[in-house]
């Protein structure tokens, strides 16, 4: 009998695109919140530990530096798309609108309150396939 592993959301989608460049490389990067500015995470992220102790993927390359927030550089990218000249209060609506929507999700990322003040993350760029799983 075979056993199918329960995959949540996120890993059903990297899985996924590991697939679609079947035989190639995917390199994903992860942004994690700083609880210390010395040392970056080891190891490899739960959920993608998980995807390699069921054999669904391998890593080739994984590197992990110190970067500004791309995830909220983007947001903010976004959301002043419209706007003629990003001013401090729409800075400050974003900042608010972008917190709530992070605290649906269960973990919080703050941007600082000066305007365009991005939070230090660590981010890790993983590069990895598909297996073919026995």
């Amino acid at each position: 009998m075979s056993y199918i592993p329960t995959l949540n959301k996120v890993q059903l989608e990297i899985l996924r695109l590991a697939k679609q460049r079947s035989g190639k490389a995917v390199i994903l990067s992860l942004e994690t919140a700083m609880i210390s500015e010395d040392k970056p995470p080891s190891g490899n992220p739960k959920l993608f530990q998980e995807l390699i102790d069921l054999g669904l993927v391998e890593v080739h390359f994984k590197h992990v530096f110190r970067e500004k927030s791309r995830w909220q550089m983007d947001s903010w990218a976004r959301y002043c798309k419209g706007l003629e000249l990003p001013s401090i209060r729409a800075w400050e609506l974003w900042r608010q609108a972008f917190i709530a929507e992070q605290e649906e999700m269960g973990c919080v990322l703050v941007p600082g309150e000066r305007f365009e003040e991005f939070s230090d993350v660590w981010v890790e760029e993983i590069r990895f396939q598909a297996t073919q799983p026995s």
